[in-house]
């Protein structure tokens, strides 16, 4: 209790801190000013002055932060929400302190005005400032939507008390004016932010039949509210163009919207339907339209990204990737080359159907046999179509898995084509940096990596690439210095962790009692489950399941507390634990065979490939197993054991070794992470050194390696 003291001392200290600032604000007669300001009281701006020198903190809180703002900056946050400078003159920035608003209040004292309408002061007319909006035609698709609003818009409360409805029903040009006023008037603010604007933009839109795109405070066209960039200074562009120009809208009623003749409208962009398609609830239009962008031209489509990326809250349908626009600039680029160089990237109707079944929801044995068969028959230019559809698709997260794997043999089994075939070559170097630009994770980041100790007779090879495209240039100059890093298994020195630590002999019901009544809640109780499967051995597992079967448990917010059963032993092709049938059919098998033949008979029911024709063990193709089977998918960052855990189990009982790790794969306890990778690693050297290899093996290491060295090594123990 004594350590506690003075924790709480501290924290009502800083309540009463706190508070007192707070009240310091709420007194401050600077919070009045504010509010004379914001009702009109030009006396206020000269009561301001002394505030511009003052260092003094005052507490605010925005939402849950509490901040401390000096009153100067506060002074000037008060000038620049309430203020409408002229142009090209004197700014809130340039303001350094009193002496300086002084001076600018005695040069335009005279000049400032109120506009009661919009709450701010300013000195030159609206009507007479500057403007920079650009306006094009609105995309078909685009227009639709816009207009599927209108009736929505005109519900909105400022709408009816402004008189905005009337105006409109009167085909009234003063109504761009009002709606104008009242669109700066909701302005943003230090603690009020307008998240209705598309409400303002939308209408302007609808009553001209026109997109309009207006200037930021940095000079960018934004052409959507919900761009990032479109701020109180494109706001303010679009109230003084309609300012200025609202008498020259004349109501159209053939086109039932306000025609201005002498308004420059550019054409829209041929595409941009298209890419309105892409918001489409239809998945089906969604994701055509994506495809025919993805073949389009790459300048086209990369303004019209630019544009759309800008735009942080309005998402594309979930059915185009999880970065679509990113996607779409890269893919179009690689459609670009593959037509330039008559490389086929759509790929036969044997290949598409083959790739929607890896799509599909395929049993273990049958998604292995097809990647096998995949990896032995398809042709440079089947690889290009995976590679495609496969980021077409990319949330098809069994396509991605499935085609990682693929990807990474084939391209290492050929390899020695690859760098002796200038086109292809180049090609694999083009889709090296294209894929990396995405920037999503995954294994399409690692093709470089198969440079790896390749060694000289390959940067030979290299300088012998001609290119005008200064991607592979670029591409090339990073492959020649990968060809000189030596490859060294990336084998972590600590092998027993938190993660990862030798089982213990428990009392599982007196434990699973003990959890129950220290739990406050029931999501403690089910995490600290997982905590204590962490614990299990081999010999407990039984004994888990017999008393894990009678807990209740919510899968939603934590993992199964069978998930150990496959994370911490490798068990992966048993689903569905909870079911007593699935559970009863283990614990026969458990029973009747030793923990070797349990391995090998899961091993061999999911027909994976490990032994010779003898029907004994075959550390070759064990090899490969630990070589390619842990992966990643093409994108993204979930790890994929597969049979590996397994396949390690079989080697520690079998060669009697477990190489000094713990008896356990895992020690999961739920965590989102634990694959056997370093086990795999080491394994791999153990069978090299020991000479049980008999095969030739290829050199060309696997994307898994790249992905460690990228996301593993950095935060492995040094000791």
């Amino acid at each position: 209790m004594k350590k506690l003291i003075p924790f709480i001392l501290l924290f009502f200290l800083n309540q009463y801190n706190c508070q007192y600032a707070e009240g310091a604000y709420s007194k401050s007669r600077i919070y009045n000013l504010v509010k004379q300001l914001q009702k009109g009281n030009k006396k206020a701006f000269n009561e301001l002055t002394p505030y511009f020198d003052s260092d003094k903190l005052l507490s605010e809180n925005l939402g849950y932060h509490y901040l401390e703002t000096a009153e100067q900056s506060f002074a000037h946050r008060a000038l620049t929400e309430n203020f409408i400078y002229p142009d090209n003159e004197l700014q809130s920035e340039n303001i350094k302190n009193s002496k300086d608003f002084i001076r600018f209040l005695a040069i335009n004292n005279d000049k400032i005005k109120y506009y009661p309408e919009v709450e701010a002061f300013y000195i030159t007319p609206i009507n007479q400032k500057k403007e920079f909006i650009e306006f094009r035609e609105l995309p078909e698709v685009k227009l639709q939507k816009i207009k599927s609003r209108y009736t929505e818009i005109l519900s909105k409360n400022w709408i009816k008390e402004k008189g905005i409805d009337l105006l409109i029903k009167k085909n009234n040009p003063i109504v761009f004016l009002k709606i104008c006023e009242e669109f700066y008037r909701q302005r943003d603010k230090f603690n009020n932010y307008n998240r209705n604007k598309g409400d303002f933009h939308d209408l302007l839109r609808i009553l001209i039949g026109k997109d309009i795109g207006s200037a930021d405070q940095n000079g960018n066209i934004t052409w959507d509210t919900e761009d990032m960039n479109f701020d109180n200074t494109a706001t303010l562009n679009l109230f003084v163009f309609f300012s200025k120009n609202y008498k020259n809208f004349k109501w159209n009623s053939s086109k039932n919207y306000f025609e201005n003749h002498s308004l420059q409208v550019k054409d829209t962009e041929p595409l941009s339907n298209l890419i309105e398609d892409l918001y489409s609830e239809n998945d089906s239009i969604a994701i055509q339209s994506y495809i025919i962008l993805s073949q389009s031209d790459p300048i086209r489509v990369g303004k019209l990204c630019d544009e759309k990326e800008k735009n942080s809250l309005d998402r594309p349908n979930s059915i185009t990737p999880l970065f679509p626009f990113r996607f779409l600039k890269q893919l179009s680029l690689f459609t670009n080359y593959c037509r330039q160089n008559t490389i086929d990237y759509l790929g036969s109707d044997e290949l598409t159907s083959q790739i929607e079944r890896l799509k599909s929801e395929l049993t273990f044995n049958e998604r292995r046999k097809l990647e096998d068969q995949l990896i032995k028959n398809l042709t440079f230019e089947d690889i290009t179509s995976l590679e495609y559809w496969s980021l077409i698709h990319e949330k098809e997260v069994e396509l991605g898995e499935s085609a990682a794997r693929i990807l990474d043999i084939y391209y290492t089994k050929n390899w020695p084509t690859i760098l002796n075939n200038p086109d292809l070559l180049k090609w694999y170097l083009k889709k090296s940096i294209l894929f990396s630009r995405i920037g999503i994770n995954g294994s399409l980041n690692y093709y470089l990596i198969k440079f790896t100790g390749n060694g000289s007779a390959t940067i030979k090879i290299l300088d012998l690439i001609k290119s005008d495209d200064p991607d592979i240039s670029l591409q090339v100059e990073k492959a020649k210095k990968i060809c000189l890093n030596t490859f060294e298994f990336p084998i972590d020195n600590l092998k027993i962790s938190e993660a990862n630590f030798n089982s213990k002999r428990i009392n599982i019901e007196q434990e699973i009692e003990t959890l129950r009544s220290k739990s406050i809640k029931q999501n403690d109780f089910e995490y600290n489950i997982l905590s204590l499967s962490a614990k299990i051995g081999y010999s407990q597992i039984p004994e888990a399941i017999k008393n894990f079967k009678k807990l209740k448990f919510d899968e939603k917010s934590y993992r199964s507390p069978y998930s150990f059963l496959e994370r911490d032993y490798g068990f992966f092709m048993i689903k569905n634990w909870k079911f007593q049938e699935v559970q009863d059919q283990f614990l026969s098998i458990y029973n009747s065979h030793t923990e070797k033949q349990l391995y090998q008979y899961y091993l061999d029911k999911a027909k994976i490939d490990y032994k010779n024709k003898e029907a004994i063990i075959d550390y070759d193709k064990i090899f490969e197993i630990l070589k390619f089977n842990i992966g990643i998918p093409f994108t993204g960052s979930s790890l994929q054991e597969n049979e590996v855990g397994s396949i390690i189990k079989l080697l520690e009982l079998e060669l009697k070794t477990n190489l000094n790790y713990p008896d356990k794969l895992c020690n999961s306890a739920g965590i989102y992470i634990c694959p056997p990778t370093d086990r795999a690693w080491e394994w791999q050297r153990y069978l090299i050194d020991n000479n049980f290899l008999k095969a030739q093996h290829s050199d060309i290491v696997s994307f898994h390696y790249g992905y460690y060295l990228d996301k593993v090594l950095p935060y492995q123990s040094k000791d």
